[in-house]
């Protein structure tokens, strides 16, 4: 079984401990156990001063362990022989340190469970210079680049240590003293921008920009709707990643939902305008959502992405529905509304094209068709609309 080991330990310069400091919406703490949790480990230790005496304490904690994780927080490391058995392998990260994934995947690639390495690099490294006491000198001319993979063994030399000693440290020389092989993290691609330790809230920052502009998507202004919404999130991240999907997703869902009550009973450009605003809420949603994904290299959709925007789609076709004919009077030409919605979506799904970048933008959609219905001329654009989508769809299948 492949252990992880973090510590939270150490305080940063502004006096805060290093792992509950906060990093494009989520604490450092929690970039750590999802590596260790990419990485195969199948548990997750973390060292602590104190166990939390209250819940409100706890919440980098519970955080973690909705990532699907466990962690269990240990106070000193008396208890790391009796959890550590000699067959198990112990992958460590160096307290507040967030590691490139794909440097910290290339250094333990090669063998089915994984290599066991002591990363290094030079003692004239940069981060070397910086932190000598977080990277601290394994020899001459090396020095520890925070990231080991050691066999469980050694562990139990831990129970003839003194208790007030520092474990991370104290596993690196027994992995040393045990052969573990060292590996240069320099030679793999390595560089000081991408190997973070949360030593100072100015480093952060730094870090998390560049976090957010390589996760942020490249806005499309051919879908002006679409392009301002992830204008909108890219302003309001990172404060927004960890939870702003989910409020802008009910948002959406609440402002569809009053559009098509207000389309059924009253008039349709103010119910236009209102489901114009939900979806524009909703593609915040699906924004956030992404950039989470691309923050944490999930790959493909979450689940919860594709019934918001069915439900987004549901509600707007019923709100075109009764623009086109309110409550209770019944008119065919009503059905050319969840139509328009429908083709939307079918044409959303080609490859390339103009349509197919504008397709997706509802709040585009629901604006042009609120200013038709402002000049009484909603039927007519409904019916160009679902013409244009249905030729989109005919050519390309010609194509």
């Amino acid at each position: 079984m492949r252990i992880g080991l973090i510590a939270a330990l150490r305080t940063s310069e502004d006096g805060g401990l290093r792992a509950q400091l906060p990093l494009a919406g989520r604490s450092v703490l929690a970039w750590q156990v999802a590596l260790l949790h990419s990485l195969g480990a199948e548990r997750v230790l973390c060292l602590v001063e104190a166990a939390p005496a209250r819940a409100e304490d706890a919440h980098w904690q519970d955080e973690i362990e909705r990532a699907g994780t466990g962690i269990a927080l240990l106070k000193g490391f008396s208890a790391l022989p009796a959890l550590v058995r000699a067959e198990d392998d112990l992958v460590i990260l160096a307290d507040g340190l967030v590691p490139d994934p794909e440097v910290v995947h290339k250094l333990l690639a090669g063998e089915p469970a994984g290599r066991r390495i002591v990363a290094t690099f030079p003692d004239d490294h940069p981060l070397a210079l910086a932190h000598p006491d977080d990277f601290e000198r394994i020899d001459a001319s090396r020095c520890w680049a925070g990231v080991l993979a050691m066999r469980g063994a050694p562990v139990q030399h831990l129970a003839d240590m003194p208790p007030d000693g520092d474990a991370i440290s104290l596993l690196l020389r027994l992995a040393l003293q045990a052969g573990t092989p060292c590996l240069d993290a320099a030679a793999l691609g390595l560089v000081p921008e991408g190997w973070l330790l949360a030593d100072r809230t100015t480093a952060l920052v730094a870090h998390e920009a560049g976090l957010l502009s390589r996760a942020a998507a490249k806005p499309d202004w051919r879908a002006p709707g679409h392009a301002l919404a992830l204008g909108l999130v890219r302003m309001l991240a990172p404060r927004g990643v960890a939870r702003g999907g989910m409020v802008a997703g009910v948002a959406g869902l609440v402002l569809l939902f009053g559009a098509s009550l207000l389309a059924a009973l009253g008039p349709a450009p103010a119910a236009l305008a209102l489901a114009a605003a939900g979806a524009f809420a909703a593609q915040m949603a699906l924004g956030f959502t992404g950039m989470a994904r691309r923050l944490r290299r999930e790959a493909g959709e979450p689940r919860a992405s594709g019934l918001l925007a069915f439900a987004v789609d549901g509600l707007a076709g019923l709100t075109l529905w009764f623009a086109l004919s309110p409550w209770p009077s019944w008119q065919p030409l009503a059905a050319l509304g969840p139509v328009v919605i429908g083709l939307a979506r079918l044409v959303a799904r080609a490859p390339a094209g103009f349509l197919a970048r504008i397709a997706p933008d509802r709040a585009g959609l629901f604006v042009l068709l609120g200013a038709a219905a402002m000049l009484e001329r909603l039927p007519e654009a409904v019916s160009c609309a679902a013409l244009g989508l249905l030729a989109a769809l005919l050519l390309r299948g010609q194509r």
